[in-house]
């Protein structure tokens, strides 16, 4: 079943692994965060606009905001198969999946769009 995960095929191996990669992108990117903000007590606009104004932080925004995107995507994809289903809540199970599935796609789109404006 591992072996599925090298023929980049969408299985249910990598989307696992993936979710877990992004996972331990954001815990990393948000210790970094928590450490700049305990090593420079107190804290103001100044220290926090020079932190991210270097260009590497800001291209790690735009990848953890992506990351943050496929992780909250695949979280609400196995929410809506798992629990939005005609047996839970009758005839309205179609339109609530494409209903939180679009929302949620433009949300991932949005947080996308702005961490990128953000380089700019």
């Amino acid at each position: 079943m591992v072996t599925k995960l090298y023929t980049l095929k969408r299985t249910g191996v990598l989307d696992y692994v993936l979710v877990r990669i992004t996972a331990i992108f954001q815990a990393l990117y948000f210790s970094v965060i928590t450490f700049y903000w305990l090593m420079y007590q107190p804290i103001n606009y100044i220290h926090l606009n020079s932190f991210f104004d270097i260009l590497l932080f800001k291209i790690c925004t735009v990848l953890i905001a992506i990351s943050i995107s496929y992780h909250s995507l695949q979280g609400i994809h196995h929410i809506v198969t798992d629990y939005l289903t005609p047996a839970r809540i009758g005839n309205a199970a179609k339109p609530a999946r494409i209903i939180v599935s679009i929302y949620s796609f433009s949300q991932a789109i949005g947080i996308i769009i702005c961490s990128i404006l953000i380089i700019f």
